[in-house]
């Protein structure tokens, strides 16, 4: 994945690779999601039914689609907080103040490469 920054905005390019790894970290979310949902109605949905449910309670798909992007970013920030005790420690009482150490402990990792 890479970068351009603008004045105007930042652009983000993602490769056919790196999408279609989204797309299927996506559809495995989404039928994990539809499983949960079949097994709340005792298994009595087909899993288009399940996922057409999901969909619905989400609010729409691309609610869904932010959802899933907004639990992505929270395993990796949980992933991310690991690597560093301090920062760990710092997100559990404040999650401003650890986003916030854990923006610097990033940029201090891309300054050393």
């Amino acid at each position: 994945m890479t970068t351009k920054d603008n004045s105007d905005n930042n652009n983000i390019t993602i490769t056919t690779e790196e999408r279609i790894k989204i797309n299927v970290n996506y559809l495995d979310w989404l039928y994990a999601k539809s499983r949960e949902r079949k097994k709340q109605n005792k298994g009595q949905l087909d899993t288009q039914r399940a996922i057409e449910l999901v969909i619905m309670d989400a609010g729409g798909e691309k609610a869904l689609k932010e959802l899933f992007l907004k639990e992505q970013d929270e395993k990796t920030i949980d992933e991310l907080t690991k690597l560093n005790p301090i920062i760990e420690k710092t997100f559990k009482q404040d999650r401003e103040a650890g986003l916030q150490a854990l923006n610097e402990f990033i940029a201090n990792l891309e300054s050393s490469y």
